[in-house]
């Protein structure tokens, strides 16, 4: 504020005269008889100063005010930052309450949530995540695609869930990752019966052995430095009817959550399921629905089930099941339910409808208070209204509508000097 006193580790002691960008920066007229600009974040009150008026607070940290420019970003791609998914749900309130419900539900482990294109399944499915983490479980999610994350290949899903794995450290709390996790669970003197994960104890400095555990390379074994080095290895098949290996994989994980770590569980979450019916092959689909039913029993503890899927089975002796209980929670989004895969009838389903009006009028007001934030260029005279209006009578999903929104208020930043009717034809 004017008048305050502050100093500069370079300009040394000066007198603020005014500020702008929001107080971002402030004019300084600084003993020496400079006067200048600095960023805000680089003063700071002049302690002991001679006649010390008050200075206005620190500023906030560095990424709380980039955080409005991060989430514009993020809009302009039609999605929503991870950390503020839960700032930017309008709308489903009756969903939230469904899926909060259900985490607390210890034998129902697997729910269906189904929504037509645009319907805003991956926001809703990034909402539930982010609740899981903030209500003590780990979490991990894979968008499923035909050509590169199939069902009937496990192991490629396998992999895109541990890059994806989530939990917050019991430690200090922050968010980490599934090598943290497994280096914490084995110090605490877990898996050390573990097919695979023993094979960690005593080396969790061994690069080879992270890749290899993370399922990153198509070999099943790390080539190591001299053939032989890791031929004690089992291995990690790339092959559809190994459903087995990465159930007891993900379900050892979803044990030692609940039962080593402290968390609730594992809660793993499928998106874009439905491309379980896109394939080239017949085998592909019936290697796919297997895998997919083995998640299902798995989650569920459901022996009887996987006694079943024998079939599916790869490497000797190795269970789906880990421990019981599984410890697993597991979401998939459907756009449309394939008639195929029974076990998904008795399931508790979420259906997700459009938005109404008066949620994407929310959403839109939300954005527009994040982009004046960001930009400073919101001004009285522009009728948000009319753009609203423009923009829900273009009937896109709720992807388009994001991105769309922040496109027009680029517009008509941009072209001050043009109206609407010119600018969003």
């Amino acid at each position: 504020m004017p008048g305050g006193k502050v100093y500069h580790p370079k300009y040394g002691y000066g007198t603020v005269l005014k500020g702008r960008n929001k107080g971002f920066e402030l004019e300084v007229a600084f003993d020496s008889g400079l006067v200048r600009w600095i960023p805000f974040g680089e003063l700071v009150e002049a302690q002991g100063y001679p006649g010390g008026v008050r200075v206005p607070p620190s500023p906030p940290p560095c990424h709380e005010r980039l955080k409005p420019r991060w989430m514009i970003e993020a809009f302009r791609l039609g999605i929503v930052p991870y950390d503020s998914v839960g700032d930017f749900t309008f709308g489903r309130d009756d969903e939230k309450a469904q899926v909060q419900e259900w985490l607390d539900v210890e034998d129902d482990n697997v729910l269906i949530v189904v929504g037509e294109y645009g319907a805003g399944k991956t926001h809703f499915l990034q909402y539930t995540l982010s609740w899981a983490l903030q209500e003590g479980f780990a979490t991990a999610w894979v968008s499923m695609d035909p050509l590169e994350v199939p069902f009937s290949k496990p192991k490629r899903v396998y992999s895109h869930l541990i890059r994806n794995f989530r939990f917050r450290s019991p430690e200090n709390g922050q968010l980490a990752r599934f090598r943290e996790f497994l280096r914490l669970a084995i110090a605490q003197g877990a898996f050390r019966d573990h097919v695979y994960f023993q094979h960690l104890v005593g080396k969790t400095s061994d690069e080879d052995l992270w890749n290899w555990i993370e399922a990153r390379e198509a070999r099943c074994k790390p080539a190591g430095k001299t053939i032989g080095d890791y031929r004690y290895l089992p291995g990690l098949y790339d092959y559809g009817n190994a459903a087995n290996i990465y159930c007891y994989l993900l379900s050892s994980l979803g044990w030692a959550a609940k039962r080593i770590m402290g968390l609730r569980g594992l809660l793993i979450a499928f998106d874009e399921a439905e491309t379980i019916d896109m394939h080239t092959y017949h085998y592909e689909l019936e290697k796919g629905l297997n895998f997919l039913r083995a998640l299902i029993h798995t989650a569920n503890n459901n022996f009887e089930k996987l006694r079943d899927l024998s079939r599916c089975c790869k490497g000797p002796g190795i269970p789906f099941l880990y421990r019981e209980p599984s410890g697993l929670k597991i979401v998939f989004a459907f756009t449309y339910l394939n008639s195929a895969v029974l076990e998904l009838d008795d399931l508790p389903k979420i259906g997700l409808e459009p938005l109404e009006d008066d949620a994407l009028r929310e959403a839109f007001e939300h954005i527009c208070r994040l982009y004046n934030d960001a930009y400073n260029c919101l001004e009285a005279r522009l009728s948000k209204d009319d753009i609203f209006r423009r923009m829900v009578a273009r009937k896109n999903h709720l992807r388009l509508f994001v991105k769309g929104s922040v496109e027009a208020l680029d517009l008509v930043r941009f072209h001050p000097e043009k109206s609407l009717d010119e600018i969003l034809r």
